[in-house]
């Protein structure tokens, strides 16, 4: 009996404890605890449908149990979503709800700091300079009253200095800007400082202050490590690249701009991929290299449609208005190209008709004592090339453009029908990463009707430039590159299971090639095998 009264005893002390700790687990902080982290995942990822549907859980736990602090928080993370979804009236119709709430609650001078600066930016975004300078002015009194963190002191110099540059006040942005790098500095933060040095650097291009505008961009460039913004980067090799052209030091200047558009390109920043072509076509109207500068034009207006369809229609408004301001020289150089008298459009034809026969009669000279050795010499390369197949076909070819461009080689390199082109060696590498990355991540080859000019068009190069790429560094013409890629996705579909019963017709059309007699004789010349000998040894 005594057994069982203990048993009962416990029984009833263990249920107490798991009843006292569900409850503990269920109250409106730990609710709001656990939406608060899925509330801060989504809003990472990307997905602020979802990060709005929490935030709105949150706000409806916190009016219901009276926690104003949080209820406050939801508030502005509701603003934070509108001004996302660019509905920016909505967004500062949720900081002011805030900021009236959170002034009825006592200490919390952080929290209406953060929610003046938050108001202060989306005034600076609809150039509502008045009101943007009065958030700002009144965020640093309740920083300067309480001593609040530099950090936001520093957010609100950056809003001040956007403030000073739309009203075109740009001395007194910089100043700002100054002390937005001087708490980067005392914090030793480089993301700090090199948003201020961008943002200096701007400012100088605006007073034509180039030699300043260029020593900021180059001091913002030195900062950079793997771990900053790839897109600051790209921002400070474009400011770099424009204060060069004004400075009239245009290879310079393009060089920096092409770097910028290629870090642009492969991370699909497409605003600073538009403004590089902006000035890539100014430059070239400079150098009097209209054709070039017409190709630039083409990309800019591609892009800039581009991007402007990822905007809503409040930022597409604004920035078609900025960008009207900045395209007074492209309209300078659409003149000019459609002003081309027709003399020298008869001199340019018959120029370009006389170069175009005399090379074609030293290629076809030169080329017929060539053929036979450079076909050798290609074939050879490319078999190793897809011989070691442990190692990524475009490590190989990056090997094979080092070994071209070797000193070693370099005589042979001069030698080309290329050795006047406007591209230098840095060049070639830039654009060859560009290629390749593309090669590798859109497969290309695997469209059987793909022609050179489509990909150099998707790459923002010309077709002369592309073509030189291939020539220069690998020594390759476009097809004898693009059936290398083809053969190398014909064999690994060969190895894997799930095209052991595909014939070989099919396996050709799957990796590019328009029939099996080109199949099979680049495979065999490649491989050194057919393409059945070759799926024999898996099958």
């Amino acid at each position: 009996m005594l057994k069982i009264i203990i048993t009962i005893s416990l029984l009833f002390v263990f249920t107490t404890q798991v009843n006292a700790q569900l409850e503990l687990k269920n109250t409106p902080e730990k609710k709001i605890e656990r939406l608060t982290e899925h509330q801060s995942n989504y809003y990472d990822k990307g997905d602020y449908e979802k990060f709005k549907l929490y935030t709105d859980s949150i706000l409806q736990i916190a009016r219901k149990n009276n926690l104003k602090e949080i209820e406050i928080d939801a508030i502005i993370r509701l603003g934070v979503y509108y001004k996302k979804k660019a509905e920016y009236d909505e967004a500062l119709s949720y900081y002011l709800k805030a900021l009236e709430k959170s002034k009825t609650i006592p200490d919390t001078f952080k929290k209406q700091t953060v929610i003046l600066i938050n108001a202060g930016n989306i005034y600076n975004v609809i150039k509502d300079t008045t009101r943007a300078k009065a958030s700002f002015t009144e965020a640093l009194g309740y920083i300067q009253k309480h001593k609040g963190p530099d950090i936001y002191k520093m957010a609100c110099y950056i809003g001040l200095g956007g403030v000073a540059s739309v009203k075109k006040e740009y001395e007194k942005s910089l100043d700002y800007h100054l002390k937005a790098k001087e708490i980067g500095e005392k914090l030793n933060r480089d993301d700090i400082i090199i948003a201020a040095l961008n943002n200096m650097a701007d400012n100088y291009l605006n007073l034509e202050k180039y030699n300043n505008s260029l020593e900021s961009s180059e001091k913002a460039l030195r900062l950079y490590t793997n771990k900053q913004s790839l897109e600051r980067r790209a921002l400070s090799l474009f400011l770099k690249g424009a204060a060069l052209l004004k400075l009239k030091k245009y290879d310079e200047g393009i060089l920096a701009l092409q770097m910028a558009q290629g870090i642009a390109f492969t991370n699909e920043y497409q605003s600073i991929q538009m403004d590089t072509h902006r000035k890539l076509a100014e430059a070239f109207e400079e150098k009097g290299d209209l054709k070039r500068a017409n190709i630039e034009l083409k990309q800019y207006k591609k892009y800039k449609e581009l991007y402007l369809k990822t905007l809503s229609k409040t930022d597409r408004v604004l920035i078609e208005q900025e960008l009207a301001e900045k395209e007074e020289v492209l309209a300078r150089l659409n003149n000019d190209i459609t002003k081309l008298s027709s003399e020298k459009k008869y001199y340019l034809v018959l120029g370009l008709i006389c170069i175009f026969v005399l090379s074609g009669i030293l290629l076809f000279y030169v080329k017929r004592n060539k053929l036979t050795k450079l076909e050798a010499i290609q074939l050879k390369e490319d078999r190793l090339l897809l011989k070691n197949e442990n190692e990524a076909l475009k490590t190989k070819i990056y090997k094979l453009a080092e070994q071209n461009t070797s000193p070693s080689n370099s005589k042979e390199n001069n030698a080309t029908s290329y050795q006047k082109s406007s591209l230098s060696q840095e060049d070639r590498e830039l654009y060859l990463k560009r290629i390749l990355e593309y090669m590798e991540t859109e497969k290309p080859f695997l469209d059987m009707d793909i022609k050179q000019s489509d990909i150099a068009e998707n790459l923002s190069m010309t077709v002369h430039q592309f073509s030189e790429v291939l020539n220069v560094s690998l020594k390759k013409n476009f097809n004898n590159f693009i059936n290398l890629y083809r053969i190398n996705e014909a064999k690994k579909m060969m190895k894997k299971p799930e095209y052991e019963n595909y014939k070989i017709l099919a396996i050709a059309y799957e990796a590019g090639f328009n029939s099996k007699t080109s199949f099979n004789r680049v495979f065999k010349q490649l491989v050194g095998q057919t393409p059945s000998e070759y799926k024999q040894q898996f099958g």
